[in-house]
């Protein structure tokens, strides 16, 4: 899944996703009185009345709104071209619902397009599990002509991709540059979306789980049960098996009698990972937070040191590698012999062992947390804990389903139990549940912070046969208020004529079968964890065209100017890209960045996603056999075995494997694999990307840079500017291509180490693969700067052409 909000302003260095999404999809200026709801409000707007989506005020760039973009790769199943304006305060688009007497001129813009989109969100061993949503873009002022140089407006059928211009924002009751915003999905797509049927779960009593949760999808933090009972400690344990230094006494959550060592409630502790941090969280039964946040670091584990690591050492997402081998080399021989790095890396990364590769039994997950005693090592992997991930949408974290609206067609929210999450918490208030006091508190930030992962059920507001039936409440509930009859029935008639203007006949009938909704900015921001990228938007990772030098960009040879072939990628992908997705996510290459720096380089070195080995294969006797194989091309320069210090030994080892030297038949299968097994040609290359020591200092060479986790360059290289250069092409003239340091200094960890941070690196392909970034800058971020022939930003690079696939 690729998805991002309708606008997309510029992002400023280092600013947060979070708000950077309030710049994208920021609320209009609400001219409503009190603490109602703001206009436009989800799920419920005015008069208590069900809301499909949000009113978003379109930010500016040089003094002019930003267009409205396709929030994902999609198809157009329904549009609207909109009515010119008028200044006819008559016209049922004119309607003025604020009070003006005689009625004043507000146009509302018309115009409207409906998106099916269809991506992959994980996999149950070969099955893809694929979701179907749509987006609404509602009150668009113009529909854009579809893209890439056609000069007729989108229309239904239109195949659309992420971030193509769509139209423009329009007025809602005279306010311009404004525009309504709503994701829906039908049943099944929910229950596949969220991996169990939705229904109700009260939030002041959430039943603890007795079962993991899924395991096709896994994004976002990781959501940690532990019972009470769960072994704790005041100091750093000792040993990583659990019973090893055991507590005494036994336990009772009956007779509430726990021995001081162990968690005496239940707690969630919730481990998140951004740009080397690893933070955790600690949560009470419902959810609410237990004392501070903390970062996670080595010098917790390796020291056992007391108190807060400095801010330089909380790198700890950045070491998961080196303390997945130390956890594993702490074992004795015994018990190391049913271990591997890889399966503690797991435990570390995920919580439990979702991969193949051996976990021993009783494997101990001890992680300092805050509790409600204080910070305590507590073990996450002790019997009773269940683990989770955002991808669950896990009610402990607020999300909840309502569908008990026993009047659903009438518009008018029925439903008790969002009045009971809306209502006024003082039970001695005998009128909390009156729906003017309801409405009342619609705008306070904290039951708008619980609205937003409220998941309704309800239909859609743009089907112009049920207007009537919809609305009606509103004729006696409203419209006769402080009027006589005569003049309540001209009000009525006046709304109704204005409720049929914004609806439409003939909606596709999934769309209206799509009647369960998202907070739309929640959704974006929830679903924008999800790092796992259908075969579709993979293939859209190799370039329509490639800028390709022999040798060193210094070379003097002339560069090529090529179109590589999309069908041979397109076959490898049907075979690879689960295992290369479950790769990206247990490595954390996850997001938009990293993966575009990731494949920046694997597209290249597969010869454009067309091999698993270097040549194809075709040179058997190079590096004597051991050749580059996977997407990384995993290689033993001159067939060097080095007395078992070499790549794929240390890969082979990292799955608990023991490789003999010299190599023998085993060690030359093990080998083969990392080319012919599609989980070894993507955990091999994942691996090699994060692990550390790719160049160490020595005394031999003190010059050498010391390089780890290739993630940590990528991280930079979102904030680096795209550098223009040209190549001379022997055909096609002069070609640009872009210089990015911190991409450099990726491509060089994984090819060349020992030139991390030189610029530039003198190394084969540096011209390739940066073709290869800016192709994945395109498809995989949301906004980004490359240099002109000025020195200026622009925000598409040159001599670039957007692949389109069949």
């Amino acid at each position: 899944m690729i998805i991002s909000p309708p606008f997309l302003p510029e992002r400023a260095a280092g600013q947060s996703e979070s708000a950077w999404l309030d710049i994208a999809m920021a609320p209009p200026a609400s001219r409503l009185p009190g603490p109602q709801a703001p206009e436009g409000s989800f799920p419920l707007s005015l008069q208590l009345a069900w809301h499909n989506g949000l009113h978003i005020q379109a930010p500016q760039a040089a003094g002019a709104y930003l267009p409205v973009r396709a929030v994902a790769d999609g198809r157009i199943v329904f549009v609207h071209a909109p009515t010119a304006p008028n200044s006819d305060p008559d016209h049922p688009l004119n309607y003025n619902p604020f009070g003006a007497s005689p009625p004043t001129a507000a146009w509302t813009s018309d115009g409207f397009m409906a998106i099916e989109h269809r991506t992959e969100i994980g996999a149950v061993q070969a099955v893809a599990t694929e979701v179907v949503y749509y987006s609404v873009y509602m009150h668009l002022s113009q529909i854009a002509n579809r893209a890439r140089g056609a000069t007729a407006p989108w229309s239904v059928g239109d195949t659309v991709y992420r971030k193509d211009v769509l139209g423009h924002p329009g007025q809602i009751y005279g306010h311009a540059g404004q525009l309504h915003f709503e994701v829906c999905c039908d049943a099944a797509n929910l229950e596949k979306l969220v991996h169990r049927k939705p229904a109700w779960i009260d939030p002041s009593s959430p039943p603890a789980p007795t079962a993991d949760g899924r395991r096709d999808s896994v994004f976002g933090s990781i959501h940690v049960y532990l019972p009470a009972g769960t072994p704790a400690r005041s100091r750093q344990p000792s040993h990583h098996i659990q019973g090893a230094d055991s507590a005494t006494g036994g336990a009772s959550a009956v007779t509430d009698h726990f021995p001081p060592d162990m968690l005496r409630v239940p707690h969630w502790v919730s481990i998140s990972h951004d740009r080397g941090q690893a933070t955790l969280r600690s949560h009470d039964r419902c959810g609410a937070p237990i004392g501070k946040p903390r970062h996670d670091s080595r010098d917790d584990y390796a020291r056992g040191a007391s108190g807060t690591a400095p801010q330089a050492a909380q790198r700890f997402e950045y070491e998961l590698y080196a303390e997945a081998h130390a956890r594993h080399a702490s074992l004795d021989a015994s018990t190391r012999a049913l271990s591997s790095p890889s399966g503690w890396y797991e435990l570390l990364r995920f919580g439990r062992n979702l991969g193949p590769d051996p976990l021993p039994p009783g494997a101990a997950h001890w992680r300092k947390i805050e509790s409600t005693t204080g910070e305590v090592w507590a073990d996450l992997n002790a019997a009773g804990t269940f683990k989770f991930s955002d991808a669950d949408f896990p009610a402990v974290m607020g999300w909840n389903f309502f569908d008990d609206d026993g009047t659903p067609n009438d518009q008018r929210c029925d439903s008790m139990h969002i009045k009971a999450l809306i209502r006024d918490p003082d039970a001695g208030n005998l009128r909390r549940m009156e729906r003017l006091q309801l409405a009342s508190r619609l705008g306070g930030a904290e039951v708008r912070a619980k609205l937003r992962r409220a998941v309704c059920k309800f239909p859609s507001e743009w089907e112009r046969a049920s207007v009537a039936a919809r609305y009606g409440w509103l004729q006696t509930h409203d419209f006769k208020l402080g009027d006589d009859d005569a003049a309540a029935a001209r009000k009525w008639e006046r709304f109704v004529a204005h409720a049929h203007a914004l609806s439409f006949e003939s909606l596709p009938e999934t769309l209206l079968k799509a009647d369960w909704r998202f907070h739309p900015r929640e959704f974006i921001e929830h679903m924008r964890q999800c790092g796992w990228r259908s075969p579709r938007e993979l293939a859209q990772l190799i370039p329509a065209h490639v800028l390709r030098k022999p040798g060193s960009h210094r070379s003097p040879s002339a560069a090529v100017w090529e179109s590589p072939s999309l069908a041979p990628a397109q076959r490898l992908l049907s075979s690879h890209a689960q295992a290369l997705n479950r790769a990206l996510r247990k490595y954390l290459i996850s997001t938009p960045i990293r993966q575009a720096c990731f494949f920046g380089n694997a597209t290249q070195e597969t010869q454009w996603l067309s091999h698993m080995k270097e040549n194809n294969g075709r040179t058997p006797s190079l590096h004597a056999g051991w050749y580059g194989r996977g997407f990384l091309q995993l290689t033993n320069p001159q067939g060097n075995i080095n007395g078992g210090n070499n790549n794929y030994y240390k890969y082979f080892r990292f799955l608990g494997r023991q490789p003999g030297v010299p190599p023998g038949t085993i060690e030359v299968g093990w080998r083969d694999a990392v080319a012919d097994d599609p989980h070894h040609a993507a955990d091999s290359a994942a691996a090699y990307w994060v692990w550390p020591d790719k160049s160490l200092p020595s005394a031999r060479s003190p010059a050498l840079p010391l390089v780890g986790n290739t993630n940590e360059y990528a991280d930079l290289a979102a904030d680096d500017l795209n550098i223009r250069n040209v190549a001379a092409t022997s055909q096609h003239g002069n070609k640009a291509w872009y210089y990015n340091q911190s991409f450099t200094n990726c491509a060089a960890a994984v090819n060349y180490p020992a030139t991390v941070g030189q610029n530039p690196p003198n190394m084969n392909g540096l011209i390739d693969r940066s073709t290869a970034f800016t192709n994945a800058l395109t498809v995989l971020m949301d906004v980004e700067r490359f240099q002109d022939l000025q020195g200026m930003s622009q925000p598409v690079p040159d001599d670039f052409t957007k692949r389109v696939l069949p």
